[in-house]
Formats: structure tokens, C-alpha cells, sequence
């Protein structure tokens, strides 16, 4: 029992990592790719890797929850919070992605500072529940 638990908090610290990455790359790509099309594309590309990653974290820290027996802490409540507020933004993210055009500068001006917004309160977000779960 205590290789599992100590494997799935390795993959739930490498996951935690990877994801951080991902919302790096996804951050750059919204500031620095100046073509909106080539952007869309780009963030269609590492967005569902992203997710994906995103869905790993909270199935492997649902595991390691279980195995300590529900047993919440603060920085276990302060995590399933963040991911609450993660998912959330995605929806909205998501939803200004479809109402923007192709022609519409403003709603692409929109969605580029909205998309980075997020993707920076995810990394601080990740970053913050990853030093507070550490340090306890």
C-alpha cells in the first residue's frame, strides 16, 4: 500500500509540474503569437494536453485522498478549490473562444487577455497549492 501512495504522489508532483509547463507554453503562445489563426492553432494543440494533465492531478490526488481516508487538511481543501477555479475558468475561457470571429478584432483582443489572465492565475494558482502542500 505504501508504493502505491508514494507513486501516486510522485505522479501527482510530476503532473503538477507538467501542467505548470503547459500553462507556460499556453501563456507565451497567447502573448507572443501576433497571427490569430496560427495561435487558435496552437492553443487547440496544447490545450487538450493541458486539460488532460489538469484531469490526471485531481484523479491522482482523489487516490491519494481515498487512501488517507477522506482525511482533509488545508492544503487538500486549498487544492480542490484551485482546481474548482481552474475548471471554471475553462468554461468561460472556452465560451469566449466561440463567440470570437475571425474578422472581430475586439472579441480576439478580448480573448487574448482573458486567455492570459487564466493560464497566469493557474500557474500562480498551481504554483501557490504546490509551496503551501510541500511545506506542511
Amino acid at each position: 500500500m505504501k508504493e502505491l501512495v508514494k507513486m501516486s504522489i510522485n505522479i501527482h508532483i510530476f503532473f503538477t509540474i507538467f501542467t505548470i509547463f503547459l500553462a507556460l507554453v499556453n501563456i507565451y503562445i497567447v502573448k507572443k503569437c501576433n497571427n490569430y489563426i496560427k495561435m487558435t492553432k496552437r492553443v487547440e494543440l496544447f490545450t487538450p494536453l493541458y486539460y488532460l494533465s489538469l484531469s490526471i492531478l485531481i484523479f491522482t490526488g482523489s487516490v491519494i485522498l481515498a487512501v488517507y481516508k477522506f482525511h482533509l487538511k488545508s492544503s487538500v481543501f486549498l487544492m480542490i478549490v484551485a482546481s474548482l477555479f481552474i475548471i471554471a475558468g475553462a468554461f468561460k475561457t472556452y465560451q469566449l473562444f466561440k463567440m470570437t470571429r475571425v474578422k472581430d478584432i475586439v472579441s480576439q483582443k478580448k480573448f487574448r487577455d482573458f486567455a492570459y489572465k487564466k493560464y497566469l492565475l493557474d500557474t500562480m494558482l498551481l504554483i501557490f497549492t504546490t509551496t503551501i502542500a510541500l511545506s506542511i
